[in-house]
């Protein structure tokens, strides 16, 4: 019952919106928004700011936050920050020639003549399942993904799994992820001094990114990390000094409280794509940052200590032990993993997991789809 007054609603919202087609769409207007404006990250950002680079004063780039104050220092000059869900945004949506997002929203954006809407989704490689639904949760999905004319998938199986299957989208698909360009091309070395400022380190220091993904209980945040051991394996089998970076999904509601000094908050840092570029090693889970970092060739363990219970709660498109990972589900199996860790035998298996996905990632997708927003957006109106 729940879900069939959410789906009315919606579609009320919907037609209710649709006031705002009395201002005409604004050929050169796009309206960004990443994680339901959360952040200044991701696919969004690297769009927004290849547009920026690339064809400076043509584009009126708008960005949706839910505190546009605290986040409009991130921004350059030109680039007007609004609130996200405001009034404001509503209007700026509705005349947008293009909108760019990297979650699904909350549908209530019908898109009008003239608009474009991109999904570049924000998992280039999706391995959880997601969206598996019947009856009105189903409609109600699919009313969420409905009015997306470009989606950008990084591999064949993200494309067939869940662009065409749970979001079930049948137009447009564009090989590739921005966000994968900066890990691939290794072109920001910048972002090695910028990290370690915000994280009070030296540059010489190497640095473990821990990152988990989130659990039903949005307050859980201690997954059995030992952070002592793991900083010992990781200087025994590495060498140098190491720092352990923690970085929690954005629904975790709590930090755990680590007094270690050689532990990290990494959790407000703005853009995650960058901790992965300056990252030494990574351990998560569940997380589709495994797939990010694996196109680095450098060290990943999978850290899972409640994998059958988050099976049962999420359950997985591609069984967890396909994934070719190193995977423990305790302390002394991680720690074997980093001890007998084989930099050769690491890179044959994902280069062999790149090809099992059908990786469509080449390191051009940030030029590729602005291309196709330059045609849209400029190309069009001057015919």
């Amino acid at each position: 019952m729940k879900d069939r007054i959410k789906y009315v609603l919606l579609h009320i919202l919907r037609y209710v919106l649709c006031l705002f087609n009395i201002f005409p769409v604004r050929a050169n207007r796009i309206v960004f928004y990443s994680f339901n404006g959360k952040q200044y990250s991701c696919n969004p950002r690297q769009i927004s700011e290849y547009l920026e680079e690339h064809y400076p004063g043509q584009f009126e780039i708008i960005w949706a936050f839910k505190n546009p104050k605290e986040k409009k220092a991130l921004l350059p000059e030109n680039v007007k920050a609004i609130k996200y869900r405001s009034v404001s945004y509503y209007y700026y949506a509705k005349t947008a020639r293009v909108i760019v997002q990297n979650v699904q929203g909350y549908g209530e954006i019908k898109r009008r003549k003239g608009q474009d809407i991109i999904q570049t989704w924000h998992a280039s490689n999706g391995y959880k399942q997601q969206g598996r639904y019947t009856g009105i949760r189903r409609k109600l999905e699919l009313l969420y993904h409905k009015d997306y004319s470009i989606v950008l998938s990084g591999s064949d199986s993200m494309t067939q799994r869940r662009v065409r299957g749970t979001m079930g989208f049948l137009g447009n698909v564009i090989n590739g992820t921005p966000r994968m360009d900066i890990i691939i091309n290794r072109d920001h070395p910048e972002y090695r001094l910028k990290v370690c400022k915000f994280l009070g380190t030296d540059e010489n220091v190497k640095i473990l990114l821990y990152a988990p993904t989130w659990r039903n209980n949005r307050n859980d945040n201690e997954y059995g990390l030992n952070y002592e051991q793991v900083k010992d394996a990781l200087e025994r089998r590495f060498g140098g000094q190491w720092i352990i970076a923690v970085r929690l999904h954005p629904n975790v509601y709590t930090a755990p409280d680590i007094n270690l000094p050689f532990v990290k908050n990494a959790t407000k840092y703005p853009d995650m794509q960058e901790l992965l570029y300056v990252a030494d090693a990574l351990i998560s889970d569940y997380s589709s940052c495994i797939w990010d970092f694996s196109f680095t060739d450098r060290p990943c363990f999978l850290y899972c200590t409640d994998m059958e219970k988050y099976g049962q709660d999420r359950d997985f498109d591609i069984p967890i032990r396909q994934w070719r990972f190193p995977l423990a589900t305790d302390m002394a199996g991680l720690l074997s993993d980093i001890n007998t860790y084989d930099e050769t035998a690491f890179k044959k298996a994902m280069e062999l997991h790149h090809q099992e996905m059908g990786s469509l990632e080449d390191g051009s997708a940030t030029m590729r789809i602005c291309n196709v927003i330059y045609h849209l957006c400029l190309e069009e109106k001057q015919k």
